[in-house]
């Protein structure tokens, strides 16, 4: 977010083309997304304490695109987001906690990537008749074979600041409507986290 706002200021002050269209967008998408942020402390500062589901049923482009928003633009990094020719995907979940655990994901993702290098961070969602597919992919430093053995432990982190929670709360988060989350990873070419999540079945009323 603040580096969205560093951006306006300057696109701002070198009076860039269509200023005031890119305004309205940038500042809509940030508006959307403070609920989504104010509760992270909370949840952060006791893990057993995530909030109930609350299941509805919503679009995972549409969630996928809103959470990358809050990253764009950003000069040191290149966003790649393939629907594979997808409209839609209707899923069955709490749409907040669901736009936090990728707000964790790409936060992580965008961390590993070394400041000197430009970062390029992919996300893939595919479907098949039951599951929706989603993958981000970093070229960061990838995650090393100690981290690994802890990498979904409540306490553990690879960071000198913070408090480990992230990737338990995604998990967490995932696994609350009948999802799963893997992970690929290389020290030479980064990161990919898979996500499968169950599509809204409609004759049934609610995910598979």
């Amino acid at each position: 977010m603040k580096l969205n706002i560093q951006y306006l200021q300057r696109a701002k002050a070198e009076k860039k083309d269509h200023f005031d269209e890119f305004f309205d967008r940038v500042t809509q998408n940030l508006i959307e997304q403070i609920d989504t942020l104010s509760g992270i402390a909370t949840e952060f500062s006791n893990f057993a304490q995530i909030p109930k589901a609350k299941n509805e049923v919503f679009d995972l482009l549409e969630v996928l695109k809103n959470v990358c928003g809050l990253f764009e633009p950003n000069e040191n990094l290149l966003f790649a987001f393939e629907m594979n020719q997808l409209k839609e995907v209707l899923i069955f979940a709490d749409k907040e906690q669901l736009s936090r655990a990728f707000l964790n994901l790409i936060k992580n993702a965008i961390q590993s990537i070394p400041a000197e290098q430009m970062g390029q961070i992919s996300i893939g969602v595919q479907t098949d008749d039951s599951m929706a597919l989603v993958a981000i992919s970093d070229n960061g430093a990838g995650i090393s074979d100690e981290a690994q053995l802890h990498l979904f432990e409540p306490n553990f982190t690879t960071k000198t600041s913070g408090m480990g929670l992230g990737l338990s709360i995604v998990q967490n988060i995932i696994q609350s409507f009948n999802g799963k989350i893997s992970y690929q990873t290389s020290v030479t070419s980064g990161t990919t986290f898979l996500i499968e999540i169950p599509r809204y079945q409609a004759e049934k009323g609610k995910g598979k």
